[in-house]
């Protein structure tokens, strides 16, 4: 009963936030244009695509691309010889080097992966990436870096097109079979559901399957998420990493599901409190506790961001969000449809209420490094007079007094809350033990 009051004392506490998202012009010259598919390379630069957001059939070859933190935007057309060739997706690595992953939306198209090295003025085929067979589809481009890059496609020929370069592009080598476990009878992939961190990238499949690699897309294993398709009719989800292990799923309901071994298994957030996340897109700020969840059906609209790995929730808009991606907890972004192109568009994030200081300033304490494997420290406004760490059933499981540097190393893997006693307050933040 304790830890539900302070989780309703910390809710209550997070209702005067300064803006979360400020609203600036995508730059996309056509009304209605949603930005999508959302690719941050640095705190400066970031790029993006566009689609109809009256009718999505309707094919859009469209780009946008900031490089002064969101603060403007510039938008173009992907000129790929082919207007009814699909964007799948966009990655950037520099203010004017982008890769675009193409799909056949018609009979004898060819798909594959194109560059541009001077913003999009013009874009080149990179043959390397064939994706030439009657099955080849390319749902993903990632880049991790000037050099390495990964391309995957549904499968072809009996397996996976995966293609792999270390020299951005120039050539690419397909993944052997042998590197990836083979897919399901019909299972195929979707466009741009994927997430990344370091070196590390995970996909999404129609099985509801997860595929994840550790070495930039080289070798591959996979696993059976909660969710039986990823981007059904009426099941789809999007997935989110914050550290190599910790991950989440949220489905389109809201639902959500976490893992603490890089997705061999998945266990269901338990939400508590009035906040609740959104069925749309879903993103970690890196190696943190902290996530943003966004939404864009009309119904089920809005942004909403947990501090505490999804368990509890605050809802600070009812604006429609069709994507969200944060690169740190100072720079992230989400999409939004253009009126005017001088206008609106894009959302910038602009709060601090997903900052470490901001947990100090309001909590009253911080902790670090959260995860943890062996010890943790508590950066407190008042001297720590005593600390509990109970399990997520409230369960006492060590009682500490008079320090702030404590000996985690023999907790089980698994989330816990620590209360910190410091002179007349009480307060409670969750703790991830590795």
């Amino acid at each position: 009963m304790g830890l539900r009051l302070l989780f309703v004392f910390i809710c209550i506490g997070f209702t005067a936030q300064a803006q979360f998202w400020t609203e600036n012009a995508s730059g996309f010259p056509l009304t209605n244009t949603g930005l999508s598919k959302i690719h941050i390379v640095d705190d400066n630069v970031a790029w993006a695509t566009g689609y109809d957001g009256v009718n999505p059939n309707v094919n859009v070859q469209r780009f946008t691309t900031t490089s002064d933190g969101g603060a403007t935007w510039t938008a173009g057309t992907i000129d790929v010889g082919d207007a009814n060739l699909g964007i799948s997706n966009i990655s950037g690595v520099s203010a004017t080097t982008a890769y675009v992953a193409i799909y056949p939306r018609l009979a004898g198209q060819q798909g594959g992966i194109w560059q541009t090295t001077d913003t999009g003025a013009t874009w080149t085929r990179q043959t390397g990436a064939a994706f030439n067979s009657a099955s080849s589809f390319a749902n993903i481009v990632h880049y991790f870096n000037v050099n390495d890059g990964v391309a995957i496609g549904d499968p072809a020929g009996g397996f996976w097109e995966i293609y792999v370069t270390t020299n951005g592009g120039t050539n690419y080598t397909r993944m052997p079979s042998a590197n990836i476990p083979a897919p399901l009878t019909n299972e195929v992939g979707y466009l741009a559901q994927y997430t990344h961190l370091g070196d590390h990238i995970w996909f999404t499949t129609s099985a509801g399957r997860v595929y994840h690699s550790t070495d930039k897309g080289v070798n591959w294993s996979v696993f059976q998420s909660p969710l039986s398709d990823f981007g059904g009719t009426n099941l789809s989800g999007d997935i989110t990493f914050s550290t190599p292990n910790k991950g989440m799923i949220q489905d389109n309901s809201g639902n959500l599901f976490i893992t603490q071994n890089a997705g061999s298994t998945w266990n269901a957030v338990n939400i508590s409190g009035t906040g609740f996340p959104y069925g749309g897109a879903i993103a970690y700020i890196p190696n943190t506790s902290r996530i943003v969840s966004t939404g864009g059906d009309t119904t089920f609209a809005g942004t909403a961001y947990s501090r505490d790995d999804g368990i509890t929730w605050i809802n600070v808009s009812t604006d429609q969000h069709v994507d969200v991606a944060f690169f740190d907890e100072d720079t992230g972004y989400s999409g939004g449809f253009s009126t005017i192109s001088t206008l609106d568009g894009v959302y910038v994030y602009t709060d601090n209420v997903l900052s470490t200081y901001d947990q100090l300033a309001i909590d009253g304490f911080s902790i670090y490094p959260n995860p943890s494997s062996e010890f943790i420290n508590i950066l407190s406004n008042q001297p720590v007079e005593k600390v509990e760490i109970y399990d997520i059933n409230g369960r006492l499981l060590m009682e500490i007094s008079n320090t702030s540097f404590i000996n985690v190393t023999d907790l089980q893997s698994g989330i816990y809350f620590i209360q910190v006693n410091s002179d007349s307050t009480i307060t409670t933040q969750q703790l991830i033990k590795n």
